[in-house]
C-alpha cells in the first residue's frame, strides 16, 4: 500500500516536472515560471530518491544508502526556494532580505543532515522512518529533517494563503490548493514526527503512537493537494485549449464536403491538396491554421462560383435551397455556363469572422445532407493536381 503511495506521488511528481519543463521551453524568459519549474524538478528529485532508496533492487546501487540524504537535502533547498518565491509575491521590497535568511536556514538543517547521517551506524543510513527504533541516529536524523519541513511547510501554508490575497486571478484558488496541502503535512506529518522522534530519543517514548503507520497516507494527501494546486491554472488552460481544439476540429470536419466541391471546380484555390478522409483525420497539428485556411478557401469558392448561379441569393434564403443552387452552381461550372448575374452565397448577417464561418458552416452541413460527405471524391475531384496559390 505505502509503496503504490510512493510510486503514484512521485508519478505524480514526474507529470509535473516534465509539464513545467516543456513550457519553460515555450517561454524561456518567464522569471517565475523559471522558479516554479525549479521546485518542481528538485521536488521530483527528491522523490526520485526516496523511491530509490525503498526499492530493495535499486538501493544497493547507492554508497551509504545515500539517496535518503539527497532526498532531504533537495527538499531543504526547494522549499527555501518555495518560500523565498511565494515572499517576493507578498512582500516584492523584501525578498532579497528574505533569501539571505532562507538559505541559511536550509544550510543548517542541512548540515544537521549531515551530522546525524554520518553519526549513524550503517545500519541507521538510510533507514526507512518505520524502521527506526533503536537506533539514535537514524532517530536524530528524521528529527532534523522534520523540524525543518514543519518550519518549512508552515511557512509556505502561511505565504501561499497570503499571497492568494495579493492576487486576482484563478490563480487565487490554486494557493489556497497549495496552501491546504502544506497544513496538512505540517500539521498531520512533520509535526507528529517532531514529537515522536524527540520523544523517543529523550524519554524512550513514542507519541503520538503509530506516526510511522499513519502519516506516510496522509503526507501522500498533502503532497496530491499541494501538485493540485501548483497544477490547476495549466490544467485549466489545457482544457481550455483542448475544447477549443476539438470544437476547431469538428467544424473542419463539417466544411470538408463544401470544401471539397469547391476546390474541385476551382483546383487553384486551396492551400492544402485534399486528401482521403482517414488521413485527413490522422492529421493532429496546426489545426487551427487549416480550419482558417478551409473557412477562407470555402469563401473564395462560393465567391468564384457566384456567377454560375441560376437566381439571385439574398440572407433569408433557407440553407438548404442555398446548397441546392450551389450543386447545381457546380454542375454548371462543369460546363463553363457561366451567367450574368452573381450574389453574395452564405451571406453573414453581421460583420466578423464569426458570423461569417456560421453561416459557411450552416451551408455546409445542408451541402453535405444534399450530396453526401465527400461529392468531390466521387467525381473524381480530389484525385485532381491542385495548383497552391
Amino acid at each position: 500500500m505505502l509503496a503504490t503511495l510512493s510510486i503514484l506521488v512521485w508519478a505524480a511528481a514526474g507529470i509535473a516536472a516534465g509539464w513545467k519543463l516543456s513550457q519553460l521551453v515555450r517561454a524561456p524568459r518567464d522569471r517565475g515560471l523559471l522558479v516554479v519549474t525549479a521546485c518542481t524538478v528538485l521536488v521530483f528529485i527528491a522523490l526520485s530518491a526516496q523511491l530509490a532508496a525503498n526499492v530493495p533492487a535499486l538501493s544497493g546501487l547507492f554508497p551509504s544508502q545515500s539517496p535518503k540524504l539527497i532526498q532531504n537535502v533537495v527538499l531543504t533547498f526547494f522549499f527555501a526556494l518555495l518560500i523565498t518565491l511565494l515572499h517576493s509575491v507578498v512582500s516584492p521590497a523584501t525578498t532579497g532580505s528574505r533569501g539571505a535568511v532562507e538559505v541559511p536556514l536550509a544550510l543548517l538543517a542541512t548540515a544537521g543532515l549531515i551530522a546525524a547521517f554520518a553519526a549513524g551506524g550503517p545500519d541507521a543510513r538510510g533507514a526507512a522512518y518505520g524502521e527506526v527504533e533503536g537506533r539514535p541516529g537514524a532517530l536524530a536524523f528524521y528529527l532534523v529533517g522534520n523540524l525543518y519541513m514543519s518550519y518549512a511547510t508552515a511557512r509556505g501554508s502561511h505565504l501561499s494563503w497570503v499571497a492568494a490575497e495579493h492576487t486576482r486571478s484563478r490563480a487565487r484558488l490554486s494557493l489556497r490548493v497549495a496552501a491546504a496541502g502544506l497544513a496538512v503535512n505540517c500539521l498531520g506529518v512533520h509535526l507528529p514526527r517532531v514529537l515522536s522522534t524527540s520523544g523517543r530519543l529523550a524519554f524512550d517514548l513514542d507519541l503520538p503512537p503509530g506516526t510511522a503507520t499513519w502519516t506516510p497516507p496522509v503526507m501522500a494527501i498533502g503532497i496530491v493537494a499541494f501538485f493540485l494546486g501548483i497544477g490547476y491554472p495549466g490544467v485549466r488552460t489545457g482544457i481550455v485549449k483542448a475544447h477549443i481544439w476539438f470544437e476547431l476540429r469538428r467544424h473542419y470536419r463539417q466544411l470538408r464536403p463544401l470544401w471539397l466541391a469547391v476546390c474541385a471546380a476551382f483546383p487553384n484555390i486551396p492551400l492544402f491538396p485534399p486528401e482521403s478522409p482517414l488521413r485527413e483525420a490522422l492529421r493532429l497539428r496546426q489545426m487551427r491554421l487549416r480550419y482558417y485556411r478551409r473557412v477562407i478557401e470555402c469563401r473564395d469558392g462560393l465567391v468564384c462560383l457566384s456567377p454560375y448561379l441560376a437566381e439571385p441569393v439574398d440572407a433569408g434564403l433557407p440553407h438548404a435551397r442555398q446548397a441546392e443552387l450551389v450543386r447545381d452552381a457546380l454542375t454548371r461550372s462543369s460546363r463553363g455556363e457561366q451567367l450574368a448575374e452573381t450574389s453574395v452565397i452564405a451571406a453573414p448577417a453581421a460583420a466578423g469572422m464569426e458570423a461569417d464561418t456560421r453561416e459557411l458552416l450552416a451551408l455546409a452541413r445542408a451541402f453535405e445532407r444534399l450530396t453526401g460527405r465527400d461529392p468531390a471524391i466521387g467525381n473524381g475531384g480530389a484525385g485532381r493536381t491542385s495548383t497552391r496559390r
